[in-house]
């Protein structure tokens, strides 16, 4: 066989690089569709088909990205939840500050949770944190920790802090209605457990908070309409929890 020339590896390169953005614009398809059967049924209730049926792709091409619906449910999440971070990290990225970028993130995400309650809510279900989250976060804890500024145990220790108290308020936003400075008051008391002191934290929590421009989902007209329809669900479980946070 004569060997390959520059002009053949392009030819490999250029459908292994097609190939994989079909890959990517299917799974990200998938996910959407998923968004939609589970806003219907719930995280229990579908079945594989009910996937298959909604993104309109062959049996066999669902199975090559997923095997199980719990599989999809995970993988939905942490997808949702790197969208997330990709969205706070477009209005941060500049900062060059580790403790301020964790404050603000944290306002951020707490901010989005409250005026997206589907996104919190489907995020609520899983454990799983996505890739983008963990990365951003340790990255950050650590830098803060190494200027002096945090004081903490450890990374891990801090990160479990971080993402425990998120991860409840989240959960009491998705059932209860909280007051309008809900948000900001636990990120106070996340930055306190993080060693800060309280003239620091009042100047970090009175920096004013961008506008998250960028779209939080990776497929906005299918997922929106997703997390619309999840809403109506969620207002109703919030309307029959009963009390409201004051």
């Amino acid at each position: 066989m004569p060997p390959r020339g520059p002009k053949s590896r392009a030819a490999i390169d250029y459908r292994t690089r097609v190939g994989q953005e079909r890959r990517a614009r299917t799974r990200s398809r998938i996910f959407a569709a998923a968004l939609a059967v589970f806003a219907e049924k719930g995280p229990d209730a579908p079945v594989i088909d009910d996937f298959i049926k909604a993104a309109g792709v062959a049996r066999g091409t669902f199975y090559n990205h997923f095997r199980t619906t719990e599989e999809l449910l995970v993988a939905t999440s942490k997808w949702l939840e790197d969208q997330l971070i990709l969205s706070i990290e477009a209005e941060i990225g500049g900062l060059r500050d580790p403790v301020q970028r964790l404050a603000m993130g944290v306002r951020l995400w707490l901010q989005r949770s409250r005026k997206q309650p589907v996104l919190c809510a489907f995020i609520v279900r899983n454990r799983f944190r996505g890739r983008l989250v963990e990365q951003q976060l340790a990255g950050d804890i650590r830098a803060g920790r190494q200027s002096g500024r945090l004081s903490i145990p450890s990374v891990d220790v801090a990160r479990d802090l971080v993402v425990g108290s998120i991860r409840e308020a989240m959960s009491r936003m998705t059932y209860a209605r909280v007051s309008r400075d809900y948000a900001d008051d636990v990120a106070r008391l996340i930055l306190r457990g993080l060693g800060l002191d309280d003239k620091a934290i009042r100047q970090l929590l009175t920096i004013p908070l961008p506008m998250m421009r960028r779209p939080p989902v990776g497929e906005p007209p299918a997922a929106t309409a997703a997390m619309r329809a999840l809403a109506r669900g969620s207002s109703g479980r919030r309307r029959s929890a009963g009390a409201a946070v004051r």
